[in-house]
């Protein structure tokens, strides 16, 4: 059986909350991604502006950046989540984290 690598997940639950993981070809506004807390979703997108195509790479940062915007949204710390400065560079360290970490196995 292949190992295939997921680089984000497909669910993640923030604040008891589900949220769902999508890949579309497009976002709205030809964003790289968005964030939808309340409609239950983050969406990162393949394409954005006119036909760029977005790498594996900047999908994970990507995704990081969105969930840090559902979080800060159920944390209702408004100031924060409309702070693109800081959810960019809070969700750039995240993404470096989780590529760097290592797990250790349970036996």
């Amino acid at each position: 059986m292949e190992n295939k690598f997921i680089p984000y997940p497909k669910q993640i639950k923030v604040g008891g909350q589900r949220i769902e993981v999508r890949d579309v070809e497009r976002c709205e506004g030809n964003n790289v991604g968005e964030a939808h807390a309340c409609g239950g979703f983050i969406e990162i997108a393949h394409k954005f502006n006119k036909d760029d195509v977005q790498s594996p790479d900047s999908k994970v940062n990507t995704f990081y950046h969105e969930m840090v915007h559902v979080i800060l949204t159920n944390m209702g710390e408004n100031e924060l989540n409309d702070n693109e400065k800081f959810v960019c560079s809070f969700a750039g360290f995240l993404t470096e984290a989780m590529a760097d970490a290592k797990f250790i196995d349970k036996e």
